[in-house]
This record gives C-alpha cells, structure tokens and sequence, in this order.
C-alpha cells in the first residue's frame, strides 16, 4: 500500500491538507464529545454515515493529529471502528495503527508547517518505523500552542 501516494492523491483531488475540510469533503462529520481520558477520539459508521468522535477536552494540535489518524482509518481501512489513546508512550504495535499514524504524518506535513528535517526524514522512507512515526505524532502536539 503506497501511504504517501494515497495522501498525495486525496489532497490533490481536494486542492486542500487541512484535515477538517478534508473530512468535510469526504462527507465524514466530526462532532466533540464528552469522553474518558484515555479516549482521543475514534472513528464509528451510524446509519451508512461515518463520524470522527473527537474527545471535547482536547487542544486544536491534539484534535487535528486525531482527525488525521481518523482520516487514515477511513481511507485505509474501511469497515473498522477505532480510537486513540492519549498516552502516546504507549505503541500500540497493530499494522493498522501504524499505517493510520503513517497517513496522518503525511497529511500533517500537507496540512502544517511541520515539515522539518525529522518529519522528512520519517515520511521519506520506504517503510518509516512505525515507533518514530508515533512519537513524532506526539511530539508534534506536545510544541503545538493551545
């Protein structure tokens, strides 16, 4: 499965990275919820119709890595529900977590200025190792301000 290629793709075809507008386009809502601490946020079919479940707690940064990772689930992995843990020490090592938080460093570095030498470096290779996409993820809200 070629991840920068689908992401080049979709961005293209929408002539916009952002995240929220991209998940308006594809006809997905996001709607903020009440949700426990260890949730960011998941992404459900109701009735046909696909949400982005995003924990009303979190900051814009937070919000938009969920939604990318969201967006990669949905693009990627259709038919499955998801959610995102907080605790981003914790790797989840499941194939379809990593090529969810490989899709949304790529639509992160379309969407933000992020592209530094680090996220190029990760995103430019063949096979990115799944624990420095993760903690790239993380560390990206982490600098971001609320």
């Amino acid at each position: 499965m070629n991840i920068p290629l689908r992401v080049k793709n979709l961005v293209n075809k929408y002539r916009t990275g952002n995240p929220f507008q991209l998940a308006s386009d594809l006809g997905i809502t996001v709607v903020r919820l009440p949700l426990p601490d260890d949730i960011r946020g998941f992404l459900v079919n109701v009735l046909r119709r696909k949400y982005i479940v995003l924990n009303d707690e979190l900051c814009y940064a937070a919000e938009k890595v969920t939604v990318c990772h969201e967006l990669g689930h949905a693009r990627l992995h259709a038919g499955y529900g998801y959610y995102l843990h907080p605790d981003r020490t914790f790797y989840v090592s499941s194939r379809l977590e990593s090529e969810a938080n490989e899709y949304a460093a790529h639509l992160l570095a379309y969407s933000t200025d992020i592209d530094s030498d680090e996220v190029t470096c990760i995103i430019n290779q063949r096979r990115p190792d799944p624990r420095e996409v993760h903690l790239l993820l993380g560390r990206f809200i982490d600098t971001q301000v609320w």
